[in-house]
């Protein structure tokens, strides 16, 4: 099926590895038009040239999301390229481990910085740009741990808030024909990620792990998560806003 998102522009942060380097992948395969952004700049290169290579049409852009003005220079940037947006991934976050007696106020706040605020702020910008352009589509990257108990109490608890704030900002948005979304990953597993760490450390960890919490035997992939934000990102997706997506393999308990 042609997805329609030839000849878009999307803004895609946290794409120099892991889940959102696949998105990127993804999303060029379908013709989309990519500007990346990471904090590293020589990962980020690297993967802009993988692309470019492939034959994507890519900028890259460092810079840390939780600094406004770098983040407000990258969005003016990549209107200055593509003429505007039409399709924004907030992929970019983080956890730190420990509960309520280890974590600092500032903890809490960095983390709420990471994997919420900056998610809103450049909901903002973009949102704006959509609206002159039309429309637009906009997936936040959350994970099924905001949406039950499990992972780390701050990590949790910014996740519910980005799910919570991604419904509300759908029916703000809906009538000017923007779409906005949440995907809720699982556990994925690519290299150099936190999973991967995990798994050298403690080979018995990881099959215990697998054996209770994944009916599939295994974790997921980062491009079994790409192929759901390409979905949404679809404008064949256009009764699908507000909703939050589980690509899990069936690892989350919820039923709602």
């Amino acid at each position: 099926m042609d997805l329609g998102l030839k000849g878009k522009a999307a803004m895609i942060t946290g794409a120099s590895r892991g889940i959102g380097r696949a998105i990127a992948a993804t999303l060029a395969a379908e013709g989309v038009r990519l500007s990346i952004c990471a904090r590293g700049s020589e990962d980020l290169e690297k993967a802009a040239a993988e692309l470019r290579a492939a034959g994507a049409d890519v900028i890259a852009h460092s810079a840390d999301q939780t600094d406004p003005a770098a983040v407000e220079r990258w969005f003016k940037a990549t209107v200055a390229h593509f003429g505007g947006i039409d399709i924004l991934i907030n992929n970019a976050g983080a956890s730190r481990q420990g509960g309520i007696f280890n974590l600092t106020d500032e903890d809490w706040r960095a983390i709420f910085e990471l994997n919420f605020f900056a998610e809103a702020r450049l909901a903002r910008l973009c949102a704006a740009d959509m609206e002159r352009r039309g429309g637009g589509a906009i997936i936040n990257v959350a994970s099924i741990w905001g949406r039950e108990a499990g992972g780390q109490p701050a990590y949790v608890a910014s996740k519910a808030a980005l799910i919570a704030f991604t419904k509300m900002l759908a029916r703000e948005l809906a009538p000017k024909s923007i779409r906005v979304n949440s995907i809720a990953p699982g556990s994925i597993l690519y290299p150099g990620g936190a999973w991967e760490r995990r798994f050298k450390e403690s080979p018995e960890f990881e099959r215990d792990f697998v054996s209770h919490e994944l009916p599939a035997g295994r974790l997921g992939r980062p491009e079994e998560v790409a192929y759901a934000v390409a979905m949404l990102a679809s404008p064949r997706a256009s009764w699908i806003n507000g909703a939050s997506l589980v690509v899990d393999g069936a690892q989350s308990r919820s039923i709602l």
